[in-house]
This record gives C-alpha cells, sequence and structure tokens, in this order.
C-alpha cells in the first residue's frame, strides 16, 4: 500500500511560510519581500533543506512573475505609458548602456575575463521588476518622481532582456542559425504582436463583456485564458512569457474590467510571487560565503557601486533633485530575476566561464535579498538630506518648477489638503500623472520630503497655472475650501485658459449657478464622502471607467482602514 502523502511536504512548508511572513508583514515589521527571501535562505537546500526546486515550486513561482507582470501592465494603459516615454528611452537607455560599458576595468578584479565584460555588464544592469514594483507599490511611491523614473527604466530593463534572449543564440558562431533565421525571427515577432494588438482594438472587450454576463468562473476562465494564450504567443515568437503576461495587462488596462481583475488575482499572485522570492531566496548558497567570499563581495560591491552611481548620476543629468535621485539609486542598484534567465543561454553557448557564473549568480541573488533594506535606507537618507533645505528650495521658482516641464496630459490639483491627498493617491494608483500647488509651506514641505509633485504657490496666480504646465494638462480640479476662495481661482483659471476643464465642489446653490455659468463642473456632495466623490470625478474625467473608479475607491477605503 502506498503510504506516501497526496500533498507534497513542500506546499505545506511554503503555505506554513506564508502565513508567518504575512502575520509579520501586515504588523510592518518588515517587508514581505525581505521576508520570503529571508524564509528561502533559512529553508533552502543550504541550510535546513526543507523547500526542494522541483517541477510543482518552479512552475508556480514563474506563475507568481506572470501574474505579477500581469499586474503591472494593467496599471498602464498606452496613454500613461507613453507619459513615460521621456524617462524610458532616456533614463532607462543611458543606466542599461553605461552600466554595460563600464564593467571592462572590472574584470581582473572581479575574476572575468576583459571580453566577457560587455556580457558580464549587461547581466547586471538588470534590476528586479518584481520586487522594485513591490517595494514601490507598499511604499505608495507609484506617484511620486522617482517612482514614475524607477518603473521607466525597469520597462526598459525588461525590453532590453527580452531582446536579449532573441539575440543570443545568432551570436554563437557554432550555432547553425543565420542572420535569415534572426531576421524571420524578428518577422514572426512583430507578425504575433501586431496580432495581439489587432486583438485589443477590436475583439477583447466584447469578449470580457460576454464573460462578465456569465458569472465570476466564466470571467476569471477567459481571463486567465488571455494571460495565459498571449504569453503562449509570446513564447512561439521567441520571446519570454513575462513579456506576454505584460502586453496582456497592457492590452486591458483602463477597460472598465482593469479593477475586478486586479481583485480577482491579487490574492493568488500575492501568494505565488511569495512562492518565486522563496526560491530565490532558497538559490543563494551558503557556502560561498567560505569558500569564495571575498570573490563574490567583490561581485556584489561592483553591482552596487556601479549601478548605483550611473543612476545617481543620470537622475541627476535629468534634473532630478538631490533627494528624488538617492531614492532611485538606492530602489535599482541590486541586480534581477531577468539575470538567471540570461545566465542559462549565455552558459549553454560558452560566453561565460561556469565558475565564475556561480559567484556573480550568488551575488545578483543576494543583492536582491538586500533589496528592501538599501530602498528604506535610502529613503532614509534622502528625507534627512533634503528636509531642512527644501523651504529654500521651494522658493526658488525656476529650481522648483523645472520637473513639471516633461509633464504632458496631466491633472493640476489646486490645495493639498485632505481632498487633494485623496485625490493625488488615487490618481497615483491608477499612473495618472498629476502635480499640485498649495499655499502652506508646511503642507508643501511634507508632501516633497515625500517625493510628492507638489509645489508652493499662489493659486491666484495665473503664472503659476503657466509653471504647471497648464497648456498640457487634462483638466484642472480645485479643492481648496473656503467658497469665495474657488470662486476666485475658478474665474481666473477659465478666463484665461477657457480649453483646459475645471472640477470642483460646493454645497452653496449660489456658488454653483455662477461657476457653472463660467463653464466650470461643480460636483454637489451627496451620501458619497465629499473627497472621494470629488476624486471619482476627476478619475472620470482622466478617463477611467466608472466601474474602474468605483473599485479604485473601494480599494482606497479598504487600505485607508487598514492604516487607521
Amino acid at each position: 500500500m502506498d503510504t506516501a502523502s497526496p500533498v507534497p511536504f513542500e506546499l505545506l512548508v511554503f503555505l506554513a511560510t506564508a502565513v508567518i511572513v504575512s502575520v509579520i508583514a501586515s504588523r510592518h515589521l518588515m517587508s514581505s519581500v525581505f521576508g520570503y527571501l529571508c524564509a528561502g535562505v533559512l529553508l533552502g537546500p543550504f541550510v535546513l533543506n526543507l523547500l526542494k526546486e522541483g517541477p510543482m515550486t518552479h512552475s508556480a513561482a514563474e506563475f507568481g512573475v506572470i501574474f505579477l507582470l500581469f499586474t503591472v501592465g494593467l496599471h498602464l494603459p498606452l496613454s500613461n505609458l507613453l507619459a513615460l516615454k521621456k524617462y524610458i528611452f532616456g533614463l532607462g537607455f543611458l543606466q542599461v548602456f553605461l552600466t554595460t560599458i563600464l564593467y571592462g576595468p572590472f574584470a581582473p578584479l572581479l575574476g572575468f575575463k576583459t571580453s566577457e565584460a560587455f556580457i558580464v555588464g549587461f547581466i547586471v544592469s538588470l534590476s528586479s521588476t518584481a520586487i522594485s514594483f513591490q517595494i514601490l507599490e507598499d511604499k505608495g511611491d507609484l506617484g511620486t518622481r522617482h517612482g514614475r523614473a524607477s518603473f521607466a527604466v525597469l520597462i526598459f530593463q525588461d525590453l532590453a532582456a527580452v531582446a536579449a534572449l532573441t539575440v543570443v543564440p545568432f551570436l554563437d558562431p557554432d550555432t547553425s542559425g543565420s542572420w535569415w533565421d534572426l531576421g524571420f525571427t524578428f518577422l514572426k515577432i512583430i507578425s504575433i504582436l501586431g496580432a495581439i494588438f489587432a486583438f485589443a482594438r477590436s475583439g477583447v472587450k466584447r469578449v470580457f463583456h460576454w464573460a462578465a454576463l456569465g458569472g465570476a468562473e466564466l470571467f476569471m476562465a477567459v481571463m486567465l485564458l488571455t494571460i495565459f494564450g498571449i504569453a503562449g504567443l509570446t513564447h512561439f515568437a521567441g520571446l519570454s512569457v513575462e513579456l506576454g503576461a505584460f502586453l496582456a495587462g497592457i492590452m486591458l488596462a483602463n477597460s472598465e474590467y482593469q479593477h475586478q481583475m486586479m481583485a480577482d488575482i491579487r490574492p493568488t499572485k500575492g501568494i505565488l510571487v511569495g512562492l518565486y522570492f522563496l526560491t530565490v531566496g532558497a538559490s543563494i548558497d551558503l557556502s560561498v560565503f567560505c569558500t569564495d567570499l571575498l570573490p563574490m563581495l567583490k561581485i556584489l560591491g561592483a553591482i552596487l557601486l556601479v549601478k548605483s552611481c550611473v543612476l545617481f548620476m543620470i537622475c541627476r543629468i535629468f534634473g532630478f533633485r538631490w533627494s528624488s535621485s538617492i531614492q532611485v539609486a538606492g530602489l535599482l542598484a541590486t541586480g534581477g530575476e531577468f539575470a538567471f534567465v540570461l545566465l542559462v543561454p549565455i552558459i549553454a553557448h560558452g560566453f561565460l566561464d561556469f565558475s565564475f557564473q556561480q559567484k556573480l549568480f550568488v551575488a545578483i541573488a543576494l543583492s536582491m535579498a538586500i533589496t528592501p533594506i538599501l530602498s528604506s535606507l535610502a529613503k532614509y537618507i534622502a528625507e534627512r538630506f533634503e528636509r531642512p533645505k527644501l523651504k529654500e528650495a521651494l522658493k526658488d521658482k525656476k529650481a522648483a518648477f523645472e520637473e513639471v516641464e516633461e509633464t504632458t496630459n496631466h491633472i493640476i490639483i489646486v490645495g493639498f489638503g485632505r481632498y487633494g491627498q485623496i485625490i493625488g493617491a488615487l490618481l497615483a494608483e491608477n499612473l495618472i500623472p498629476y502635480v499640485a500647488i498649495d499655499s502652506q509651506m508646511n503642507r508643501v514641505v511634507e508632501a516633497r520630503a515625500k517625493g510628492l509633485p507638489v509645489f508652493y504657490g499662489d493659486a491666484r496666480s495665473k503664472e503659476i497655472y503657466r509653471d504647471l504646465g497648464i497648456e498640457e494638462a487634462r483638466l484642472v480640479v480645485v479643492t481648496v475650501e473656503r467658497d469665495t476662495r474657488v470662486t476666485r481661482i475658478t474665474s481666473m483659471i477659465r478666463r484665461n485658459f477657457p480649453m483646459t476643464p475645471v472640477v470642483l465642489q460646493s454645497y452653496i446653490p449660489e456658488v454653483i449657478d455662477l461657476l457653472q455659468g463660467v463653464g466650470a463642473q461643480v460636483v454637489v456632495p451627496e451620501t458619497l464622502e465629499p473627497g472621494l466623490q470629488l476624486a471619482s470625478v476627476v478619475l472620470i474625467n482622466a478617463g477611467i471607467t466608472q466601474n474602474a473608479v468605483d473599485q479604485s475607491i473601494a480599494q482606497y477605503r479598504k487600505k485607508i482602514s487598514k492604516e487607521d
């Protein structure tokens, strides 16, 4: 009689770990990402040997990354992606290019050949989208300038990694492939990507409308079929399944089903992404610390030093403040999961020595494990460094408004009190760029210390709105509370910038009639909390569907209730 348990022991270990890590993380004692990585080191084959990597754990971990990148794509409708193009193809390209070429001088010191320098440099130039995006989301930093810049760099890194995976086999002189094969591969890629986006424009909404009418089970089944179907197509084209999941998310972003998908997939994604981080932690061989400690630490130090310096330098060149530059460098200075994916074909084709690959693997995995610590340390240093000088810096109008020059298709929030902060948080959650203005310096300093795009100035001055890029803005939302100030501000905006929509709220019938008479959209508070009602109108005007707005507000209420 077979006495083997039908429930794998590794599954029980993982679920027990998930419970412990979730409890600790829910009490804000540590990051869940860091918790899973540490647990992986402890439970892995090199310490307690309770967690062995097998087909089940490998597949489940890969599913976690697929779901994560799908939710990343869901946050990024093409309109918002285009708003980041300067960061993606500016910061992103420069970071990968400079990091790649700067590893030549390090070759003799780190133990690899000079001819391998470009390969090593490119591998370590890639940061972890899975970890970094999770950190930005957990800290609510997606709406900050350093958050948007970090996310844009991660997007370019992922695109560069996908391109490298396609090209590597054709660089081997012993391979049977040819440049004609490479051309055919790219033609296949373009054809499949074209088919995906054609389906996105024509049929996807009809399919999901039909699925929604059929109930929750049919909706979930169609969503999973879409994710894995597109991932399978990109794999057939020679691309990664992760890119397919990311494209599936972009395809469905900003649809009326966006937030329902996020709500449905979030619990499963959290568990499976946790398993991915657990397996990364389990891959860290602690014996390297005994046999190759110094070489491994040299590699780890070079990764952190070169990447952080490059990121800090290019951020400063792009006009970022010291605090934002420090936080981008701290978050993205470490290695990423695509390094492991790339090392397999690179070693198979003999482009990198196997013994060095082992040390590089451990150094990258260890760097990923300390990403949450470096990010928190960078944030702490940035706030301590910037806060004392912030008031003086904000009085320098030219310096304060420099970063707005690159912002387009954004929302301008007038007044960053309670209502303004609610609107800003919901816009950031939907990755819609915004800038805010407030006349209370303490409020501005507090927001700027967190990296939020809030500026000091008099809301009654038309020059301020030109500095905020009102000609390129989607709309202006006025959240100041005194009706006399609301009337003056709104009338001035409508008189000087008649093409820009203005949204505000008021209780007084006379004020409502006056403001509607000059073309403003006035929200009359009813049963919904006034701030959230105003935020919902702003999101709808920004192109988010009503269903998506309702779910976004529900998630915001849930988040606030947890914090309270």
